[in-house]
């Protein structure tokens, strides 16, 4: 399940003077949360779902570029990192058509 890339944004104060509320809002909606200090991003509040599912993700790629830079020493690190996301995109489709020919 893919949700919104839209998150919410607060200021650091608001964060502060509504800390619990701005925990309950990401734990029960799932939605991160943006802090800001001067109106810049200063962190990201995320479900330990949402967090969880990007270090996965981190490590699927670091896999990934692993086994093709032994298998192809010469190529340059963007070719790598662009062999790498074909790579992980395959294998999340072939993940994907898997669970819906099981689930018809």
């Amino acid at each position: 399940m893919r949700r919104s890339a839209l998150a919410r944004r607060i200021s650091a104060k608001e964060a502060r003077d509504n800390f619990s509320d701005v925990l309950g809002s990401v734990h029960y909606t799932k939605e991160a949360v943006i802090v800001e200090k001067q109106g810049r991003p200063f962190a990201v509040l995320i479900s330990p779902e949402d967090y969880e599912r990007l270090l996965r993700a981190r490590e699927e790629r670091f896999a990934a570029l692993d086994v093709i830079r032994r298998k192809n020493p010469d190529l340059s690190p963007e070719e790598a990192e662009a062999d790498a996301a074909r790579e992980i995109e395959a294998e999340r489709r072939e993940r994907r058509e898997a669970r819906e020919q099981q689930s018809a």
